[in-house]
């Protein structure tokens, strides 16, 4: 279900969490914004505990602020930061967000699904 982006060296340190989860189903998300009053559709393509790499149908302006909830699990909503924007295919971008906002319980959620799905890679493989 999912490739792992994984520093070779991240076994050697099991308490660094600072990987990506490179997603082979995307999770759809609602992307808001507060400031236009306006929702726009998307998708996660990659996610770690710190961010996630987006799919989107708008061009979002680097450093702007969104809330992003997540349609299907791990559930979570979000406040991130736009970190880099690039083209992507037809009229579609590639999105680099921050978490920049989340619940303990966000966050707790977010680190079990990550935890699944590296040990559904490599006890499943």
């Amino acid at each position: 279900m999912t490739d792992r982006n994984k520093p070779q060296d991240a076994d050697d340190n099991a308490s660094d969490k600072r990987y990506a989860i490179r997603l082979r189903k995307f999770i759809d998300i609602v992307i808001e914004d507060p400031l236009a009053s306006m929702l726009i559709r998307g998708a996660v393509a990659d996610i770690s505990p710190t961010g996630m790499r987006i799919i989107a149908d708008q061009y979002l302006p680097i450093g702007s602020k969104y809330t992003i909830t997540m349609k299907r699990n791990p559930f979570l909503r979000v406040r991130g930061q736009v970190r880099w924007i690039r083209a992507f295919q037809g009229d579609t971008f590639q999105v680099g967000i921050l978490i920049i906002e989340s619940t303990e319980d966000n966050r707790k959620r977010l680190t079990n699904f990550l935890d699944l799905e590296l040990q559904r890679l490599s006890g499943n493989s």
